[in-house]
């Protein structure tokens, strides 16, 4: 009796053990990103400044601590860039015994698409605001206006607004996922284009930076990336019942 109570006790811990090893390994990999960033801190710093024409520009701290709080902030950003991917997989594997084949197929075809699409945000984040930023560096020396920037609210908009953008470059994910699965119907999508264009130009105001420039340069791949989804998706989705509903709307 002992012995079978024993059995059972160790096999508890074993399936505890086996639940929770996913969360020990993004776990670690977050610690590991943490070390990297606390160690590296000031090249990543220094990359990222050079990234930006700031030739004449001052770059300067507003507090004695603000360089401590600056490190560890990167430090939390580099562990969630490492245990990004990881997280991803782990997730993928929890969430495939509630999925159909087919939409597990979807989501793992999309998934190298999606990651390609955040990289490229994030790139055209940064570069849109190095644009910005190098049109209004130039203005102001042009009127012999000093720059004096805290270098802790500069590298936070770089990032919040690479950041920004990565994740509005996944919006042909997210639509091709709901057009697959007939969640959305793409002829009520082409009709209502024009509240489509609303919220996306209402998205535009709401992100950093709010100039009326970076807002034109934003909106133009925004339409760019709902139109191109709409143009690479069929009118047929992955379940016969909407093509159904889609086939009696079209007659």
């Amino acid at each position: 009796m002992t012995q079978s109570k024993n059995f059972v006790k160790a096999s508890k811990i074993r399936v505890t053990r086996n639940k929770c090893a996913p969360i020990r390994k993004v776990a670690l990999a977050f610690v590991i990103g943490v070390i990297f960033g606390a160690v590296k801190n000031r090249w990543i710093i220094t990359s990222l400044i050079s990234i930006f024409n700031l030739e004449n520009i001052n770059i300067v701290l507003v507090s004695p601590y603000q360089f401590i709080n600056l490190a560890i902030s990167i430090s939390i950003l580099s562990g969630i860039i490492f245990a990004g991917p990881l997280l991803i997989y782990e997730l993928l594997g929890f969430i495939k015994p509630a999925l159909r084949p087919h939409e597990f197929r979807l989501i793992t075809k999309l998934l190298p698409i999606s990651i390609i699409l955040f990289i490229a945000g994030f790139i055209f984040g940064v570069r849109i605001l190095q644009f910005v930023i190098d049109i209004y560096v130039n203005t102001s020396q042009k009127f012999n206006i000093g720059n004096f920037w805290d270098i802790e609210a500069f590298l936070t908009q770089v990032v919040v607004m690479g950041t920004c953008m990565a994740i509005v470059f996944e919006l042909p994910i997210f639509l091709t996922i709901l057009l697959r699965l007939g969640v959305i119907d793409r002829n009520i999508l082409t009709a209502q284009r024009k509240y489509v264009y609303a919220g996306l130009l209402i998205f535009d105001i709401l992100l950093p930076p709010t100039d009326i420039l970076s807002m034109s340069l934003i909106f133009v791949p925004l339409a760019l990336l709902f139109e191109g989804t709409l143009l690479f998706n069929p009118q047929k989705s992955l379940y016969p019942i909407a093509n159904l509903k889609n086939s009696i709307k079209i007659s």
